[in-house]
């Protein structure tokens, strides 16, 4: 990737000196594992932070591209960016962008361009941001990504630049920071990036605008309001047939670059817009007072085309070879998620012990609306190795009341005190979740509804066995409500716990590393129920355990090593096909 651009500090140009510390890779402070500002080390559960430095020294393209720094996290291509998201130790997670989950399926389309720092918190964490993620979003069984973006700051600053690459990238992206007075700074900053790919046809459009204002009167108030609007569009890519049902290879005469379409495919686009509040106040000398407030929406609109049945066999044909029947379906979907956060936190000592106590409120209201509809293509075969591709016949839409219409609500009471005492580092915390949710897709013959409670602990310990080493062990739970399956009862929250234990390294001869064992859990998964063909019950159990390794290496001022590594076993372990026991989660 080839990339340029100009840096104007104060509105003058300056000569820069660039000098590496030695923790250039390794940021200070994570403000996501607890929802307070911590270093990382003193968390007992595996945090890997990843800070914008990283991000710009790698010319990072996509989150896949940034997250190929942790362990145990799934490499996304980007052509599978509509149909895959990430999962880490085996398990799905969710994205959380400023503290709020974010609504939709696609992961990996987020733009880097106003990044400051990602945060994967790996394994579950007592619902640490709420349960808007039971619909819309992927759940935190495997972990969250927290994404934090830039805020506006004190201090003038100019970037505009320009990138181009492989596969016809033209990227175009800006950054400017304004100080308007002594109280007030405005930020802004986008870019547009277009591509294309190895598979003739597929193509990448992102366009991305963030807005940003922030007022501080004075040192004990603050107040940052964030806006953030994202445009995606490309084609669906459902890769390519595989010769039979053993093979791992494509069919024969099927090249790597064929694309499996229909002529006259529409191209499929997401949109995602968000407004973010955030107001920080020193009460007094004790107490600080943090609210949020955050609406957010996701609309995306995909048409994909595909071999029939896909990636199986049956009386209708096989969806193996170079020659297939080919099918197609669209799926339209808006989500919409409302969030209001309220905390209050406060420093207590207790003889020779630190607590740094918080309590707080959340409210999270999703409304989930899509359908799914098949496409009108001709059932004639057609062969793969030529140019020639059956029209795309674009499907009725269902009438609105057999729409897919779901709704969740979720309250949330948490406390949570993290205790220094000496060499050690102490966490517990217990968050209290009230859902209400209807899951309503009459077309499918889901019509659930359920109000569930159920309250997640957090504990854990670290020791500082030297200034550079510590050791922690930490246990996590998590829970959300079950949505898209036909339940035979209505269904219950599915949970999952974590048990971890860890070593750490930070700053010896310029080495920080985490080394980890865990064992994942999760209970009350959808499975088949046996006596009413059609429907789920919640019985299914699913483990993941192993150690994961991360490592960062500052050889020199020019020159770090980033290593990571994972060993794991993640099988199903209870499910009412007694031939599905023991097989690989994938």
């Amino acid at each position: 990737t080839l990339a340029c651009c100009s840096t104007l500090v104060q509105a003058q140009t300056q000569t820069i000196e660039i000098t590496a510390g030695k923790d250039r890779y390794t940021p200070a402070l994570t403000q996501a594992a607890t929802r307070s500002s911590v270093p990382a080390e003193q968390v007992p559960q595996s945090v890997v932070s990843i800070p914008r430095s990283i991000i710009e020294d790698q010319a990072s393209k996509t989150v896949s591209d940034v997250l190929r720094n942790v362990s145990n996290v799934n490499e996304i291509d980007p052509r599978d960016s509509n149909n895959v998201g990430f999962k880490i130790r085996g398990f799905n997670a969710a994205m959380v962008v400023d503290g709020v989950s974010v609504p939709g399926w696609f992961q990996n389309q987020e733009s880097l361009v106003g990044v400051q720092q990602m945060d994967v918190i790996k394994g579950p964490a007592g619902g640490l941001y709420g349960s808007g993620q039971a619909i819309g979003n992927y759940s935190t069984v495997g972990g969250t990504i927290a994404v934090t973006t830039k805020d506006p700051e004190a201090k003038a600053y100019r970037e505009v630049g320009v990138k181009g690459g492989n596969y016809g990238r033209r990227n175009a992206h800006f950054d400017v920071n304004q100080p308007l007075n002594e109280a007030w700074a405005l930020r802004i900053n986008g870019e547009t990036d277009r591509s294309d790919s190895e598979t003739q046809g597929v193509f990448f459009r992102k366009t991305a605008l963030n807005p940003s204002l922030a007022w501080s009167p004075d040192a004990k108030t603050k107040v940052v309001i964030k806006a953030r609007m994202l445009d995606n569009s490309t084609v669906d890519y459902s890769g390519l047939p595989r010769a039979n049902a053993n093979s791992y290879e494509p069919a024969a005469g099927v090249s790597r670059s064929t694309f499996v379409t229909a002529t006259g495919l529409p191209d499929t686009t997401q949109k995602s817009r968000g407004l973010n509040v955030q107001w920080t106040q020193v009460l007094n000398d004790d107490w600080t007072l943090k609210a949020l407030a955050a609406h957010s929406t996701a609309e995306v609109d995909q048409r994909g085309v595909f071999p029939f049945p896909y990636g199986s066999e049956s009386i209708y044909g096989s969806g193996f070879g170079s020659t297939v029947v080919l099918s197609g379906a669209r799926l339209w979907e808006k989500l919409t998620t409302n969030t209001v956060q309220v905390s209050l936190a406060t420093a207590v000592n207790t003889g020779q012990a630190l607590h740094r106590i918080s309590f707080g409120l959340d409210r999270d209201e999703t409304r989930d609306d899509g359908f799914m509809a098949f496409a009108n293509m001709p059932f004639v075969m057609t062969d793969l190795t030529t140019n020639v591709r059956p029209a795309w016949g674009e499907p009725a839409v269902p009438a609105k009341a057999n729409q897919q219409q779901n709704r969740s609500t979720s309250t949330v009471a948490y406390v949570q005190d993290q205790i220094q005492v000496g060499a050690w580092h102490l966490h517990g915390s217990l968050r209290h979740t009230r859902t209400e949710a209807k899951d309503q897709y009459l077309d499918w013959g889901i019509n659930n509804q359920s109000t569930n409670n159920k309250v997640t602990p957090r504990v854990g310990a670290v020791f500082d066995a030297s200034d550079v080493v510590s050791v922690f062990a930490g246990y996590s739970e998590m829970s959300r409500v079950p949505f898209g399956s036909l339940f035979s009862t209505a269904p219950k929250m599915e949970e999952a716990e974590q048990k971890e234990l860890g070593i750490r390294i930070k700053g010896w001869n310029g080495l920080s590393a985490s080394a980890a064992l865990f064992d994942i859990q999760r209970k009350n998964a959808a499975v088949a129920d046996p006596l009413n063909p059609g429907f789920s019950v919640q019985t299914g159990v699913q483990q993941a355990k192993g150690l994961d390794l991360d490592l960062r290496w500052q050889v020199s001022p020019s020159l770090a090593w980033i290593a990571a590594y994972t060993n794991q076993t993640a099988e199903i372990s209870q499910d009412t096909n007694a031939a599905w026991v023991d097989k690989r989660l994938f």
